[in-house]
């Protein structure tokens, strides 16, 4: 159980980085594009890959801000529970966030692998293989779904239910 997760931490922490550095090369490649642009010479296709790598950074960014807290909850009835009650609620939450992501990564990695053998699918412009971003979405759900059961803050291990200062 300590090597699951580990390796959960680790791969939470690769994605992490993975969607820093997509967010970086977002940045370059929009300012290349509005420079080129500005010099009468456009880049063609950076449209497409800065959706595919918008895709790339929410796909990578969901376990590691589920690590950190980041998405957003809603409390208004579950902080005024008692405490083995919040404890149960958060057992259920966790359990409910994993299926959904293992579910909907399993259909993702399924579509990833039709799109890659059985029929291939690319974007428009640039004629961009779809298979890898499809087979991401997948990957970053299983991973949120396995961080929410196992991760540090998994269900009832830190669910403090108390308000900040500043009402969050």
């Amino acid at each position: 159980m300590r090597a699951l997760k580990n390796w959960i931490a680790g791969g939470s922490e690769l994605f992490r980085w993975g969607a820093v550095v997509t967010i970086a090369a977002m940045a370059l490649l929009i300012t290349a594009s509005v420079a080129m642009r500005a010099a009468g010479t456009p880049l063609g296709g950076e449209h497409e890959l800065v959706e595919l790598m918008m895709v790339a950074v929410v796909m990578l960014g969901l376990a590691p801000t589920h690590k950190a807290r980041g998405h957003i909850s809603i409390g208004l009835v579950v902080d005024r529970l008692p405490p083995h009650w919040q404890t149960g609620c958060d057992v259920l939450a966790a359990v409910l966030v994993a299926a959904t992501c293992l579910v909907v990564g399993w259909a993702n990695l399924r579509s990833a692998w039709e799109y890659a053998t059985q029929s291939p699918m690319s974007t428009d412009f640039l004629s961009i293989p779809l298979y890898p971003f499809k087979a991401l979405v997948g990957l970053g759900f299983w991973l949120w779904g396995l961080q929410a059961l196992f991760g540090p803050r998994a269900a009832g291990h830190g669910g403090d239910h108390s308000l900040q200062q500043d009402g969050t």
